[in-house]
């Protein structure tokens, strides 16, 4: 039953909820997935040849363009470590903290996810590499694959970011080794505020600023960049994701700031009222924090700017908490019912379908872009509505959906039924009547040596 198509897929697309959901999640995430595919299918559009490339870098030197080129290395890589980390807190609740399995919650998560990435790595290994072929498909397909028929082990034991991305399998897997990392130190973080709640944020905020002390300095010292500007070269860029991008103790600030952010939900509860004047106040600061993470990096963006180690060293460090605090305004507002409209369109059920492809639908995006590029035989026109390939996504989300319904949720499945095995098992209806009737027979015989005692003591 655990790999029933019909059950499953009456699963995917079912809209109940669990009681200790936080709604507005699910339309974050989903926002959170709508801008990060643009952002890849932005990387993969430069391996592609254009006729017209000197009005491509024009076009992509506009001030408003800092919202595709920052959120591709930053912004929206903090809002998923943010999201998986609430999601961890807001799974388990508080109260029941003390009584968490570790191991139990460990091996659940390998269940969920190591199918289904071992599925994507055999597919990119041995069969994606002898479905096309082009002028750029060694480059983008069968270099891959080679890279992977060596080092696939280091993504099955999640550690595979911590190799540099020239040598890594799959590279944009990277996110799946560090959150996984992350929530294997969750547990520790998550007891401390539980258990001792404020020794508990005083660990919190020192994980935080620590980890935002390492990218600053890192950043600095080796003139990296996070911020995609005219003139970065390559091996500059590999340097960035090699020292600082993939490494999981310069994420670990904003993974702080979602665990800190679930137990205020929970301490808050979802009746907790906020007056006009600081529902207004809360907005205004998020609006600063929102010029804070794009408006002001803008210049970077310019084709005359000159690297500043400086400035990419700040924008490094606190771009993705004045980011995440934004989003974490908005889902404290939408969690409390004080946000109004914006409040009730995250919290629309439709978002929960997608939030079950989400993993899946993350990793299938550069294997279809790499085909793609990889079967390109001809220069194209570039404009900005490369960006959006009507025929491309909807190949993205039937590749997600499939890999869901033939290895996540089979998984998940099995992985419940394991788990569950220490318990009794549920009882059959002809078990359920036989058992009713043993019942009622003993209680008709009991009712009958009451009546008899009382007459014995009558008499």
């Amino acid at each position: 039953m655990g790999f029933s198509l019909i059950k499953n897929s009456k699963k995917l697309i079912s809209l109940d909820r669990a009681p200790d959901d936080i709604e507005c999640i699910h339309g974050v995430r989903t926002l959170n997935a709508i801008m990060l595919l643009i952002s890849h299918k932005s990387m993969a559009l430069f391996f592609n040849p254009y006729i017209n490339r000197t009005q491509m870098a024009s076009n992509l030197g506009k001030p408003w363009t800092v919202v595709a080129r920052a959120a591709s290395f930053t912004r929206i890589r903090s809002l998923c470590y943010l999201d998986f980390s609430l999601l961890t807190l807001s799974s388990n609740n508080l109260k029941e903290v003390g009584k968490i399995n570790v191991v139990r919650e460990i091996v659940s998560r390998c269940f969920r996810l190591l199918p289904t990435l071992g599925a994507l790595i055999l597919f990119c290994t041995f069969i994606l590499p002898f479905l096309g072929s082009g002028p750029q498909w060694n480059l983008v397909v069968s270099h891959h694959a080679t890279i992977c028929k060596q080092n696939w082990w280091r993504n099955m034991l999640f550690i595979h970011n911590f190799f540099g991305f020239k040598d890594m399998c799959l590279t944009h897997t990277h996110h799946v080794g560090i959150d996984t990392q992350l929530f294997f130190i969750s547990p520790l973080l998550v007891y401390m505020v539980w258990r001792w709640p404020r020794n508990g944020f005083i660990a919190l905020g020192f994980f935080s600023i620590i980890s935002t002390i390492l990218r600053f300095v890192v950043t600095y010292n080796k003139q990296l960049s996070l911020f995609i500007y005219f003139g970065n070269p390559v091996s500059k860029m590999f340097d960035t994701a090699d020292y600082s991008y993939i490494l999981p103790t310069h994420r670990l600030t904003v993974y702080a700031m979602g665990i800190a952010l679930g137990y205020l939900l929970r301490h808050c509860g979802r009746d907790f009222k906020l007056k006009s004047s600081h529902i207004t106040l809360g907005w205004c600061m998020a609006s600063g924090f929102l010029y804070q993470s794009v408006i002001i990096p803008s210049k970077m963006g310019d084709m005359n700017y000159k690297y500043d180690r400086l400035d990419h060293a700040n924008y490094a460090a606190f771009a993705p908490i004045t980011w995440c605090l934004v989003f974490m305004w908005f889902i404290f507002l939408s969690f409390t019912g004080n946000a109004g409209f914006l409040g009730r369109l995250a919290s629309w059920r439709g978002w929960m379908v997608f939030t079950r492809i989400s993993y899946t639908f993350y990793l299938t995006q550069f294997p279809l872009f790499f085909y793609n590029v990889g079967s390109m035989r001809g220069a194209q026109q570039y404009s900005f509505g490369l960006l959006v390939n009507l025929k491309e996504n909807l190949a993205i989300v039937a590749a997600s959906v499939f890999l869901t319904l033939a290895f996540e949720m089979p998984f998940q499945n099995i992985r419940t039924a394991l788990l569950k095995s220490g318990s009794k098992p549920a009882l059959t209806k002809k078990e359920q009547t036989r058992l009713l009737n043993n019942n009622n027979n003993n209680n008709t015989d009991n009712n009958n040596i009451v009546k008899k005692d009382i007459s014995l003591k009558s008499c």
